[in-house]
């Protein structure tokens, strides 16, 4: 009996099969996307200054260890959720009226008369560091943004139509204080309460002082900040005075 061939097969197409299938599984898979926090972090400036010394009062410390345990201002919290809340609170518990005898950031008030004389003292600070030989040119920008600073509180006043501008301590902020160990999760949590938290209170001022949410106000300018978008930029301004988004990462202690 004659030995029967067996025909061979046509693999020329195989290729082409492997890259469709490759294409597919690229097209149909999903990834989980990495949450990331951008910040800006100041440019360093040499001052001569001392360091002033940060009140308990200031500062909202918030720590999570290698457990995922997280404690804010030294108290175990269960529920991370509840962060946004208790960075409210240490925002606007002195907002209305200073009680000395608690522990949270006291508010200032200032009027435009005082904020013009301000300007005017921050103005002859400038040109005076400008004009003197050998100063560096970061030490003459400080100067210059304490300057811009001023200028921004003035318009911010007459666009908030008060007598006063309330303003929380400069020293205060949220410490961020996040172990190795702790899960990515954890610290991503943290950094979204902050978040809801300064939109909550922004939002409120907002709405009362502008009728219309501060989401609104921020999209509007994102879509129409390279037109004439000058009132939402200086809306903006206030609600960043009002409500500084002053948050610090720090190192853990060892």
């Amino acid at each position: 009996m004659a030995k029967r061939e067996i025909p061979e097969i046509n693999a020329g197409s195989m290729a082409d099969i492997a890259f469709l299938l490759l294409i597919f599984f690229l097209v149909t898979t999903t990834m989980d996307k990495d949450q990331a926090y951008v910040r800006s972090i100041p440019k360093r400036v040499e001052v001569t200054t001392p360091p002033v010394d940060v009140e308990q009062r200031d500062i909202l410390a918030i720590r999570a260890n290698s457990k995922n345990e997280l404690m804010v201002r030294k108290e175990l919290m269960s529920n991370a959720d509840d962060i946004s809340e208790r960075v409210v609170e240490f925002y606007t518990f002195n907002e209305l009226k200073n009680d000395v005898a608690s522990n949270f950031p006291l508010y200032s008030r200032i009027s435009l008369l005082e904020i013009e004389g301000r300007i005017k003292s921050a103005s002859a600070d400038a040109e005076a560091t400008e004009a003197t030989p050998g100063a560096s040119k970061d030490i003459i920008d400080f100067k210059y943004t304490i300057l811009k600073e001023w200028e921004n509180k003035k318009r911010a006043l007459q666009l908030y139509g008060k007598p006063e501008l309330p303003e929380i301590s400069s020293q205060a902020h949220v410490r961020i204080e996040v172990q190795k160990g702790t899960e990515y999760s954890l610290f991503a949590k943290i950094q979204s309460e902050l978040e809801e938290a300064i939109f909550v209170l922004r939002d409120k001022a907002a709405k009362e002082a502008f009728g219309e949410s501060y989401g609104t106000i921020k999209s509007r300018y994102a879509v129409d900040k390279k037109k004439d978008s000058k009132m939402d930029k200086e809306k903006l301004d206030l609600l960043k005075i009002l409500y500084p988004d002053k948050f610090i990462e720090v190192t853990p202690k060892k």
